[in-house]
């Protein structure tokens, strides 16, 4: 459903992007998420954050609580999840000395609780997901894959089962299923090459795209959207901050998934419901919302951080 990416700019300022593609659900809109905020694991505990959060959500109906898809804590630390069904393994039971959560809830820990991609690592041994409803509206338990960044490293943390490992993610593009691995393979595959290695000759065949102005696979299914997205990344001159978010939402649009208003009430339609992109160094969340299609330029300030004890929600619009 979801295409996301990461990037750096000719003055090494760091990037996060996505599209939130899903069925139809309560708004998705940006949150603010304060310091001190207890929110639940879905396992009948609650955990705290230690840092402010701003990023996209939505209010579940019936639910005391926020559901993050994607955002920036005040320290620079970006996470988002993605869908990653029939992949996803989680445990059966929470084990005694580890850290319980939800998949819904690995996102609220990651940001509301580090500083840090390596602090985030640090911790991961400590992590048991359990596959159980984080007690929305929906009592669905969600195949997740998440993508992780700050200035120094972005990595993907996919639980196929075992404990849970961090892995570097070289195309700096992250969809739903299958695998990062796979995905790679498939990248190479379709630019004629072997293996899942990103090496120079990707980035290579990758510009040579790009340069003649081939149509790249415009399909909505995963693999596509992130080949797609990988060529566009991968063989685009590397972009100036001033080209950054009129390109990279030109990029989101090229993947985003259309709205069919016949469509509204079934549960198996997917559109995308808002695109976003994330300037790390200056917590800046950009928000471009299907409704209206006008951008909302928000910055999660050191101001913010030590005065705002609520959490916000910003208009939909």
């Amino acid at each position: 459903m979801c295409t996301s990416l990461t990037y750096l700019d000719t003055t090494n300022q760091h990037y996060f992007a996505r599209t939130m593609d899903f069925p139809t659900t309560t708004p998705w809109r940006p949150i603010f998420l304060p310091r001190h905020y207890q929110w639940p694991t879905g396992l009948a505990t609650a955990r705290t954050t230690q840092y402010a959060i701003l990023g996209g959500g939505r209010a579940p109906a019936h639910f005391d609580s926020y559901l993050m898809a994607d955002g920036i804590n005040e320290t620079g630390l970006t996470c988002a999840e993605l869908y990653l069904p029939h992949a996803a393994t989680y445990a059966n039971h929470r084990q005694f000395g580890k850290i319980n959560l939800t998949p819904q809830a690995f996102i609220n820990w990651v940001l509301g609780e580090h500083q840090s991609v390596a602090t985030v690592i640090a911790d991961l041994p400590l992590v048991n997901l359990v596959g159980a409803s984080w007690g929305d509206d929906t009592g669905e338990i969600y195949p997740f894959h998440w993508y992780l960044s700050d200035s120094h490293q972005s990595i993907v943390i996919e639980p196929t089962g075992g404990p849970l490992i961090a892995q570097p993610n070289p195309v700096g593009v992250l969809t739903n299923t299958p695998i990062l691995t796979d995905h790679q393979c498939r990248l190479n595959r379709y630019l004629g090459l072997a293996g899942s290695q990103i090496s120079a000759a990707t980035y290579h065949a990758a510009k040579q795209l790009v340069q003649t102005r081939q149509p790249l696979p415009n399909s909505p299914i995963p693999t596509e959207r992130f080949i797609h997205m990988a060529i566009r990344r991968l063989g685009t001159p590397q972009l100036s901050a001033q080209q950054v978010p009129a390109t990279v939402f030109h990029w989101l649009h090229e993947v985003s998934l259309p709205y069919d208003a016949r469509r509204r009430n079934l549960i198996s339609h997917n559109y995308t419901h808002y695109r976003c992109l994330i300037t790390l160094e200056t917590r800046h969340y950009r928000f471009i919302p299907r409704t209206t299609g006008r951008e909302q330029a928000l910055t999660l300030t050191p101001k913010m951080a030590a005065t705002w004890h609520a959490p916000y929600l910003y208009p939909t619009d």
